[in-house]
């Protein structure tokens, strides 16, 4: 091959990675939410909007973009408008599930975070589940019915795509289905979604240590009792070591029901790491310089690679306490989504290694082209060593882990559910330190409960860990 020729190649290559470079040379996506973090804290959402949509004409993470403003919403309260980005979110996320074959190839010559992101498989699900909680807090459970079973869709496909991944079920839309159903008098399917949130909370149990929740337990009673199913009830009540309460006192009598919904702290944030791999077996060339002779040695190396890791974030509260009519009752976790999606990581990081190994494995033969060229007899010096700097300087900045997700979900999400008489009521809330003690007090006036209904209020926390946890009125 003419030297021409190989050096043209070479400087295609340079001019695609410099692109690279240069964007990997900026901070990491999870670097850029710092800002936005601080607004989240002080409950200032519409400065946060405007730190999101500064994210706006990103191509690659578009879908983050959309899931990070749909969240933010919804911590704001405005839940319609929240469905209407989460629901671009998810067409967006739908349509990037094949990956384009170019951007695979752009990737394996920079590094991940150069494909449009296309959500985790947890994010997926949990998109649904939010739009659902969406519609439940504006009175349409059907239309949240509708995203339940889309769950269980998407369920289906990630246990299809991934067996050996732990997250193939996800116990709170599977309890909040059955709650649905519930709500719409479908006795059977909501003893069905039921039945299979604690199948997956047994799973939780094992997987992320998350305890199957009391009221799911009392619910399992409920229903067993309610559709006549004697044999299942009196398992319920051996397993359980509870009994069933009288239908009059829960929302299948004359009572309404509150439910009250935590997203504590923030999910878990990825940063990068740099470690050392063992490469395949290569060839090192030997150069003689007195004979223009090459060796080539057969040898195993390393290579220093960068991953990606999750880091927890401060969640300041280990739950809430929630009185209404002279009732109190304390929340309890239902998702532990740091869990999930340290979980989610680690059955991707073994894909993930061997995807940046070879990648740097193919970076060094490119170096080793450059190198040999370089030494032509035809080429000039000044070009040798500009080929072999550049190559090296790309190699080394482009070398980034891909540290996008999902970063405005909740660390966990906790439940507490309380049945009253029909009426509007104040609601307080007190969060709730590790000791026990009360942090932080909120008020909620006019909540209205109604007869044989569920009525869905929600509260977002995220602490601001540069202010002191002394208990304080929380407006």
């Amino acid at each position: 091959m003419a030297v021409s020729l190989v050096w043209r190649r070479v400087a295609l290559f340079l001019a695609v990675i410099s692109v690279g470079a240069f964007q990997a040379g900026c901070a990491t996506y999870s670097d850029s939410f710092g800002l936005i973090e601080q607004n989240l804290a002080a409950r200032q959402y519409d400065a946060a909007l405007q730190e999101i949509e500064k994210q706006a004409n990103s191509k690659t993470d578009r879908a983050l973009y959309l899931l990070n403003k749909g969240m933010v919403q919804r911590m704001a309260g405005d839940f319609a408008g929240s469905n209407q980005t989460l629901e671009k979110a998810k067409s967006e996320m739908e349509r990037l599930y094949a990956a384009s074959v170019s951007e695979n190839a752009l990737s394996f010559l920079i590094n991940d975070a150069t494909v449009s992101y296309a959500g985790d498989d947890y994010e997926q699900v949990l998109v649904h589940l939010f739009m659902a909680l969406n519609y439940l807090e504006l009175g349409q459970p059907l239309d949240a019915r509708v995203e339940a079973l889309q769950v269980d869709i998407k369920l289906r496909e990630i246990g299809e795509k991934i067996p050996e991944n732990k997250f193939t079920e996800d116990a709170l839309s599977r309890y909040i289905t059955g709650m649905i159903y519930e709500e719409l008098g479908e006795w059977s399917d909501a003893m069905i979604a039921y039945r299979k949130a604690y199948g997956a909370y047994k799973k939780y149990r094992e997987n992320y240590g998350v305890p199957v929740p009391d009221m799911l337990k009392r619910d399992l009673l409920r229903l067993a009792q309610r559709q006549g199913l004697n044999d299942e009830l009196e398992q319920y009540r051996k397993e359980f070591g509870i009994e069933p309460q009288a239908e009059t006192d829960d929302i299948a009598g004359e009572e309404g029901e509150l439910v009250f919904i935590l997203n504590n702290g923030l999910a878990p944030i990825k940063r990068e790491k740099i470690v050392s791999a063992a490469a395949p077996q290569a060839s090192v060339v030997v150069d003689s310089r007195e004979h223009r002779k090459h060796e080539v040695t057969p040898m195993p190396y390393m290579v220093s690679i960068a991953l990606p890791y999750y880091e927890s974030r401060p969640k300041g509260i280990a739950s809430a306490r929630i009185s209404l009519l002279g009732k109190q009752t304390t929340t309890q976790m239902m998702e532990d989504i740091d869990a999930i999606a340290r979980a989610s990581l680690d059955s991707r990081m073994t894909a993930i290694t061997a995807r940046s190994v070879a990648r740097m494995v193919a970076k060094i033969k490119i170096q080793d082209v450059v190198d040999r060229t370089g030494r032509n007899k035809d080429s000039e010096l000044a070009a040798e060593l500009l080929g072999s700097f550049l190559v090296r300087v790309a190699t080394m900045v482009t070398e980034r882990a891909d540290t996008r997700s999902w970063l405005t979900l909740p660390a966990n999400v906790q439940m507490a559910k309380l049945s009253v008489p029909p009426g509007s009521y104040t609601v307080t809330v007190e969060l709730m330190s590790e000791g026990g003690q009360a942090i932080a007090t909120r008020e909620y006036p006019e909540i209205v409960i109604k007869k044989k209904r569920k009525t869905y209020l929600t509260q977002h926390w995220v602490p601001d860990m540069g202010a002191s946890l002394t208990r304080r009125r929380w407006k």
